[in-house]
């Protein structure tokens, strides 16, 4: 167990709000979108640590940040299908105040993230990024958060699954560039060597979900933290369930930077210490019901695998 970790990610999760992103509409008329208002305290500016930002940065008075928001309750778009919402831009925002500037978020498929701060079209990548020692060799990250993985199966689980060998043999849906999808790739090297998972790798969770829906999967692997999300939300919570019970293979979630950026990713780094520090971290996490993968502070390349 990472020693950061404050307390242990659980695999039922809750959040507060409802999601009709699927075929079958839900039992109420509300989008359930996270809302984008915030009750956070306004975090106060920091001038030690806006002079550590590099100096285009600061500038310019803005950080380009890349993401994906289809990935609730980490980001996902508001009811206007435009504002991004969500823990991590909750989060972007208080470390924007501390450091006096504006984080500006761009929403691209998830695979592209990488690539796009590769050719430097953005600063740093916040997408709920699992931190994996293959992505370290060629990024930084910034970990501020600890997750499972959940196997989410339909209401009743009617294959019975349970845990990782029963998905030996069946189709199973994840995003695309995950590292969920890393992990299946895997499982059929271990445990499903003589009997290979077929994975079908899909450019959102929604569009990996709807597969499970549709019959054509017989469970997706997602974060815990976002399996649970969808579990609670999705259908007045009568599609899906987690199917394992306990999260599994617990990993950091981080912000990514190029190697080459080490200034902007120590700043960032400090910053979400003050946010700790001032309590408004976890206001943010229990906003989501995220409470339970809360660490004491930030760490730096802090992969587990």
């Amino acid at each position: 167990m990472n020693p950061l970790l404050r307390r242990r990610p659980v695999a039922l999760l809750t959040a507060a709000a409802a999601t009709c992103a699927l075929a079958t509409a839900c039992g109420s008329s509300d989008s359930g979108t996270p809302k984008s208002d915030s009750t956070i305290a306004t975090q106060k500016q920091d001038a030690a640590l806006n002079a550590k930002l590099p100096a285009d940065i600061r500038k310019a008075g803005v950080i380009k940040v890349g993401t994906e928001a289809q990935y609730p309750p980490f980001e996902s778009l508001a009811d206007d299908n435009k504002t991004i919402v969500g823990l991590d831009p909750d989060l972007a925002a208080a470390v924007g105040q501390v450091l006096g500037v504006k984080l500006e978020y761009t929403n691209i498929a998830f695979d592209g993230l990488l690539p796009a701060l590769d050719s430097g079209r953005f600063d740093m990548i916040q997408a709920a990024v699992t931190d994996t020692k293959v992505r370290e060799k060629q990024y930084d990250f910034v970990d501020y958060f600890m997750t499972g993985q959940a196997i989410v199966v339909k209401k009743g689980n009617p294959d019975k699954i349970a845990g990782v060998s029963d998905l030996c043999g069946r189709p199973v849906a994840v995003l695309k560039g995950s590292t969920q999808l890393k992990m299946l790739e895997g499982f059929n090297d271990k445990e499903c060597a003589s009997d290979a998972i077929k994975v079908t790798a899909l450019p959102t969770d929604k569009d990996a979900l709807l597969q499970l829906q549709t019959g054509r999967a017989d469970a997706t692997f997602t974060q815990d933290a976002v399996g649970a999300y969808n579990v609670k939300n999705i259908g007045g919570g009568n599609q899906f369930e987690i199917a394992n019970s306990e999260a599994l293979l617990p990993t950091p979630v981080g912000i990514a930077f190029t190697k080459a950026d080490t200034q902007l990713r120590d700043a960032i780094s400090a910053a979400i210490t003050e946010v700790i520090k001032s309590g408004a971290y976890d206001e943010i996490l229990a906003k989501y019901s995220l409470s339970g993968g809360a660490v004491e502070a930030p760490s730096v390349n802090g992969a587990v695998d």
